[in-house]
């Protein structure tokens, strides 16, 4: 009888447990996916929201703006490209551009192209100064990131026809960096952060937050660039 009842003991605890993770994941799922519902419905209206799914499932979004006073890209591969929107930049008279690479051994180099009204004016820089591309040979510290590279001097802007900074990623990949020079970029994204609130029998409440990024650069996807230097074709 000892041993049968330690037995039902363990079963109905196991059972009990169980009960518990399951609930839990029910929520933390409930979580995710209010976060998920309020974050869509802000970024539809392009605007901060509070609201709810129901009873206890609450959820806030925020909006923020980011990049007028410098830009640090994620890993950008070999052969894509980068976009800086200057549409509405604020007494800025030039940039200065900071590179390394984003893989062991690899050394970068860029395209760069600053697309104007009236014309786009091309500038090239690597490692060795071959082909007509510019040499540099030092780098610099922005934004506390410390990179390989940087451009000998800073790359003049028109305040009047400058439109955005096309940076294209040659030889292997590469993290960029962007400092204005004389004043303030445009915003280049909208932050959108979403957190939702749950209440849980569980758990008391949870929590879930997700984020989304938005770019104001309205970049043109990799493959028209292959179709522009390969002299190919894009066929649907």
């Amino acid at each position: 009888m000892t041993v049968v009842s330690a037995v039902a003991v363990s079963l109905a605890s196991r059972t009990t447990v169980e009960t518990r993770v399951q609930q839990m994941n029910l929520e933390n799922t409930e979580a995710l996916l209010t976060a998920q519902a309020g974050l869509e419905a802000s970024i539809a209206q392009n605007q901060a929201l509070e609201g709810s799914l129901g009873t206890g499932k609450e959820y806030k979004v925020t909006l923020g703006e980011a990049g007028t006073t410098g830009v640090a890209s994620e890993k950008i591969n070999q052969g894509e490209a980068f976009e800086l929107n200057l549409e509405g930049a604020s007494a800025v008279t030039g940039i200065k551009i900071y590179w390394k690479s984003a893989t062991i051994g690899g050394v970068p180099a860029i395209f760069v192209s600053d697309v104007r009204s009236s014309q786009s004016v091309d500038y090239a820089y690597d490692s060795t100064g071959s082909n007509g591309f510019t040499k540099v040979v030092s780098g610099g510290v922005f934004e506390g990131v410390n990179y390989s590279y940087v451009t000998p001097v800073p790359i003049s802007i028109s305040t009047t026809e400058s439109k955005k900074i096309r940076i294209m990623v040659l030889e292997s990949s590469a993290f960029i960096g962007i400092e204005p020079v004389g004043g303030q970029l445009a915003v280049q994204s909208t932050n959108f952060r979403s957190i939702a609130d749950i209440s849980s029998a569980a758990q008391g409440v949870v929590k879930y937050g997700i984020e989304y990024k938005e770019s104001k650069a309205d970049q043109l996807p990799s493959v028209f660039d292959y179709v522009l230097f390969s002299g190919g074709s894009i066929v649907q």
